[in-house]
């Protein structure tokens, strides 16, 4: 069987497809006729573990074509920690890709808010692989953008990408394998909102629709399933040798599995890892919504795997908890419709600074912070964290940004005691 039965146009040329995978060339319709068919490779090293899978996964014709390569490296953590997509996987990648005659092959990312490029990607390990393997290294947030129209979309209209992205044949989506507190789980189809342009991935955070728009379902779910109809991936290549689970995407706990998962499809890759990682895809709402969109098969008997017995390599992941846990007793966050981006700041600023905030604890000796887009109660001097809150800043002190970093948020709260930057 060949799970490529087309010919792979240049995005450049066919950018109005609408639909990016495939370039526009087949649509949704083609991505029904691909049969889905995903390898998992078991090894103790990343690399290898990805060399092995990549020579007997069938590729297309990528001789002359430009490549772009999406890995997750968004923030500041070191290989193997977990948060980011190893080095060594992505260097493997390189090197097939080489063999296979790619013209031109890059590695694009766009980190999250805050997070210097260039700093991430020398932590990330991704700077070290771009200079060895001589690939270009590019912060996707530095061109300019356009616009892509989303026929049909409930939440999300258009979404603004880069511009740059007309010039590649080919894009690989190269996630780290997490559990996420808003999705359940992070996997191929959500590392590619790392494409969005600049704080266009914020707004996916602050969407809220009616009940009738939503039918039940969380605003971002549905904004990834309709990301997924205009920006899916021609290859998924997930990074399944350390993991995250719990209070994932970047507090949870590191999970090794030593795991490298491809497929032709990124949805049915998503499905294959979170089987793996003990989940049903059919209960994780962004992966069953994409699913009834036709973008790809995630019921097992549908989804051709090798090998058949993948199964036996299933690590249960722990859930993501249904409520914020904070490790500071005297802390009480009142959370409702936060972004991962939020509580992740609100972790780091605890983290850095709780030892200096004495003086914000309230009669009741707790201090108390608010986040999210439907913040609705709290006590007068509340914490209120981030631009979502500021409908109820005559509660409390007020603290813009969206998210405002760590730094930040200690500056205002100084500023506001008359206390400066001490």
């Amino acid at each position: 069987m060949n799970p490529w039965p087309f010919y792979l146009g240049a995005i450049g040329s066919s950018w109005d497809g609408p639909f990016l995978f495939l370039a526009g060339s087949i649509g949704q319709e083609g991505v029904k006729r691909v049969k889905s068919f995903v390898m998992v490779s078991k090894g103790e090293d990343p690399f290898r573990t990805t060399e092995r899978v990549l020579q007997t996964f069938p590729l297309p014709d990528l001789k002359g074509k430009n490549v772009l390569i999406k890995p997750n490296a968004a923030r500041l953590a070191f290989p193997g920690e977990g948060v980011t997509t190893h080095p060594s996987v992505v260097a493997a990648t390189i090197k097939h890709l080489k063999k296979q005659g790619a013209r031109r092959i890059v590695i694009g990312e766009s980190c999250i808010f805050g997070v210097n490029a260039q700093e991430a990607f020398r932590v990330t390990g991704m700077k070290e692989v771009s200079e060895k393997s001589k690939v270009e290294l590019l912060d996707l947030d530095q061109g300019a953008p356009m616009e892509i129209a989303i026929p049909g979309g409930k939440v999300i209209k258009k979404i603004k990408v880069p511009a740059l992205l007309k010039e590649f044949d080919f894009i690989i989506s190269i996630p780290v394998m997490k559990t996420h507190m808003h999705t359940q789980v992070t996997l191929s189809l959500k590392n590619m909102k790392g494409l969005l342009w600049r704080r266009e991935k914020v707004r996916f955070h602050q969407l809220r629709y009616d009940r009738k728009v939503t039918e039940g379902h969380k605003e971002l779910d549905i904004a990834i399933s309709e990301m997924a109809s205009v920006l899916f991936p021609h290859l998924a290549i997930i990074d399944g040798t350390v993991g995250m689970e719990g209070m994932g995407p970047a507090y949870g706990r590191r999970k090794k599995m030593g795991v490298i998962i491809a497929g032709n499809n990124a949805l049915s890759a998503d499905a294959v890892a979170a089987r793996l990682m003990g989940f049903n895809p059919e209960a994780i709402p962004h992966l069953r919504l994409s699913a009834g969109k036709g973008l790809g098969e995630i019921r097992r008997r549908s989804i051709s795997v090798e090998p058949k017995d993948y199964l036996k390599w299933e690590i249960p992941f722990a859930l993501p908890p249904s409520q914020l846990s904070i490790p500071y007793p005297d802390v009480m966050v009142y959370d409702e419709g936060s972004c991962s981006a939020c509580l992740s700041t609100l972790l780091v600023f605890l983290n850095d600074y709780h030892s200096r905030l004495p003086d914000y604890h309230l009669p009741d000796g707790k201090i108390h912070m608010g986040i999210g887009k439907n913040l609705s109660r709290c006590p007068k001097g509340t914490l209120l964290i981030g631009n979502c809150t500021s409908k109820m800043k005559r509660k409390g002190i007020f603290v813009q940004g969206c998210p405002p970093v760590a730094s930040h948020i200690w500056e205002t709260l100084s500023a506001e005691k008359g206390e400066g930057d001490l």
